[in-house]
């Protein structure tokens, strides 16, 4: 045996997929791997102090346990959001500045977003905020849906209630069509890729209600501004993590609701939620994550 040579113990068991820790699960990514089986691989190919590279890194699980395993990392891949899911899964902030940071931007938008979901209570006939509303899709063109039923919360009852929407409510849905969407969004057209349903001239905005564009422009807006850079990617990841569900893409089952898979595929009943409740309840989720 030479001196360069080395004798190494193969992995040569089948190695089981474990749950992923929660940090995993702060955003969806497809086709992330059991990061078990990979720290395995890592352990017993590599020593700490070495150089792990992963050219194509997807949502980042080899680096983050070459790391966790005392290892250098290098990440690449040609997917800038890889890139950015995985660096802010990495980099430390610290979580009481990011706390803040969500005061700071509840304060400044949750009022003026309900204003966008208010409806009236059946029961007690004050406003209450819309929580969800089912959609009918009429046709298979984009934005040719309208209500079948509302979920709202009001003050009057602890808990969530349910309502056939009203002529206020169409004649609110119909003001909020012709209103502009104040802050800037991404204009520009998908990809074409009929193996995923993305047909051609679809854009990003199309995915989504003009009332929920106006309240995700509304929020990534104040998003922007926060100065401190780790904190900033941080609460843009939440946001990214969060725009599906806020999306045409939820679809009404057994169980609940969910996504209709990896394409474009929109339901003939669908399922929108209220886009600040639906950002406020990722930050209190991902927050027992991160701890």
């Amino acid at each position: 045996m030479t001196t360069l040579e080395v004798k190494l113990e193969h992995i040569n068991s089948a190695q089981h997929a474990e749950t992923h820790p929660p940090m995993y699960f702060m955003h969806k990514y497809w086709a992330r791997k059991p990061h078990n089986v990979v720290a395995k691989y890592i352990s017993t190919y590599s020593k700490e102090d070495e150089i792990v590279l992963d050219p194509f890194c997807g949502s980042g699980v080899t680096p983050i346990e070459s790391l966790r395993l005392r290892r250098k990392a290098i990440a690449v891949d040609l997917d800038p959001m890889a890139i950015f899911i995985t660096r802010t899964t990495i980099v430390p902030a610290d979580l009481n500045e990011f706390e803040a940071a969500f005061k700071q931007i509840e304060s400044k938008v949750k009022a003026k977003i309900y204003k966008l979901y208010e409806t009236e209570c059946k029961r007690c006939k004050r406003m209450g905020i819309v929580s969800h509303v089912v959609w009918k899709q009429k046709t298979e063109r984009l934005g040719d849906e309208f209500p079948l039923e509302i979920w709202y919360h009001c003050d009057c009852k602890k808990e969530i209630q349910s309502k056939k929407p009203s002529l206020a409510d169409l004649r609110t849905l119909k003001r909020i069509e012709r209103q502009r969407i104040p802050h800037w969004l991404p204009q520009g057209e998908l990809i074409w890729n009929t193996r995923i349903n993305v047909h051609r001239g679809t854009k990003v905005v199309d995915l989504f209600t003009k009332r929920n564009l106006i309240a995700l422009s509304i929020i990534f807006n104040e998003i922007k501004s926060l100065e401190d850079v780790a904190i900033r990617n941080l609460m843009q990841f939440v946001f990214t993590g969060f725009v599906i569900k806020s999306s045409r893409l939820n679809f009404i089952n057994v169980g609940g609701y969910s996504s209709l898979g990896r394409g474009l595929q929109f339901a003939d009943t669908g399922f929108l939620q209220n886009t600040w409740n639906r950002m406020s309840g990722t930050i209190l989720k991902g927050n027992s994550m991160m701890y």
